[in-house]
C-alpha cells in the first residue's frame, strides 16, 4: 500500500432500482436519471442484473450484453455500475457485473459465482458459473465484488479480503420470498459478519419492486468495519451516498491484524488432502 494512499476517502452512492426483466432500455435510462439525482461521487453502484431485470427464465439473446457494449460504457464512464446478463460464445450466459474508474479507466468485471441451484431461481440452468474473484483498485480504494449469493459461501468475501479488498461491493436481487423478516435477518447477519470480521467496509445494494410477480424488498446499506450502518435505503427506488474513511479502515487493520492472523494454511492442507470434498461426498 503506498503512502499516496494513506489519507484518503472514497464518496460511494446507492442507486436502488426496480429494473423490469427485458425492459433493457427503460432500465438503463431509469439508472441514468437516478444517478443524475446523486450528486458528486466517485462510485455510483446498482443492484444485480440492474440493466437486464432479474426474472426466472432465461434471457433473450437480443438482451443480452458483451462487457464493452457503448451503452454499458456510457454509464460506467460516469463511475456507473452496473449488472447485466453478459453474452458468451460458450453457451449461457454470466451474470456479470462491470465498474469502472472515471479517473483512470480501469474496469472491474465480476462474474457471479455461484448462480442459484435451487427452485425458484435455478439460476444454474440460464447462467454460467464465473471462475475468478479479481480486485481493482477503483479511487482511493482496494475493490472486490460478490454477487448476492456469492455472499452466502463465505469463503468468497474471506478470499476477497485476503486479495487486498477494503470494499465490498454487494449487488443482490432478494425477494421477499414466504418470510420476509427471516430474509432481511439472514442478510443482516451476513453483512455484519463480513463488515466486522474481515475489515471492510461492505456496500450492499439490493433491487425493490416487482417483477415476475415477484416482489423484492431494497433495503440498501452501507456498513462501516465496526459493523455500524452508514445510510440506508427503504423499499422504494431512491439513492444514497456515504463516505467512506479509507484512513480509519487501514489504520485499523494494523491495529487489530485480523486478516494476518489468519491460517491460510489449514484451508490449503484441507483442500489439498480432499478432506472437505470426501465428506461432502458422504452426505446423503
Amino acid at each position: 500500500m503506498t503512502s499516496g494512499r494513506e489519507s484518503r476517502t472514497l464518496r460511494v452512492g446507492l442507486l436502488q432500482t426496480a429494473p423490469v426483466f427485458g425492459a433493457v432500455e427503460d432500465n438503463l435510462a431509469h439508472i441514468a436519471d437516478l444517478h443524475g439525482s446523486l450528486g458528486p461521487v466517485d462510485l455510483a453502484l446498482t443492484p444485480e442484473l440492474s440493466v437486464n431485470g432479474y426474472g426466472f427464465t432465461a434471457h433473450s439473446d437480443t438482451d443480452l450484453f458483451t462487457s464493452d457494449d457503448p451503452r454499458l460504457a456510457e454509464l460506467t464512464s460516469q463511475g456507473v455500475a452496473v449488472g447485466f446478463a453478459e453474452r458468451s460464445a460458450s453457451g449461457l450466459p454470466w451474470n456479470s457485473y462491470l465498474l469502472s474508474d472515471p479517473a483512470t479507466g480501469t474496469r472491474h468485471l465480476q462474474r457471479k459465482l455461484h448462480p442459484v441451484s435451487y427452485a425458484p431461481w435455478n439460476e444454474h440452468l440460464t447462467f454460467q458459473p464465473g471462475t475468478e474473484l479479481p480486485t481493482a483498485d477503483i479511487g482511493t480504494a482496494t475493490i472486490a465484488t460478490a454477487i448476492c449469493n456469492d455472499m452466502w459461501h463465505p469463503v468468497i468475501p474471506w478470499l476477497a479480503a485476503h486479495s487486498g479488498a477494503e470494499v465490498l461491493v454487494v449487488p443482490v436481487a432478494s425477494m421477499e420470498g414466504a418470510d420476509p423478516a427471516r430474509i432481511r435477518r439472514t442478510w443482516e447477519v451476513i453483512l455484519e459478519h463480513a463488515a466486522v470480521l474481515l475489515q471492510c467496509y461492505v456496500v450492499f445494494v439490493n433491487r425493490c419492486g416487482t417483477d415476475e410477480g415477484n416482489r423484492f424488498w431494497g433495503g440498501s446499506r452501507v456498513l462501516g468495519p465496526h459493523g455500524s450502518v452508514l445510510t440506508r435505503l427503504g423499499d422504494q427506488p431512491g439513492a444514497a451516498v456515504a463516505e467512506l474513511d479509507l484512513t480509519a479502515l487501514r489504520r485499523l487493520r494494523g491495529d487489530v491484524p485480523l486478516l494476518t492472523e489468519s491460517r491460510t494454511d489449514v484451508l490449503a492442507g484441507a483442500f489439498g488432502a480432499g478432506h472437505i470434498l470426501e465428506r461432502e461426498h458422504t452426505r446423503v
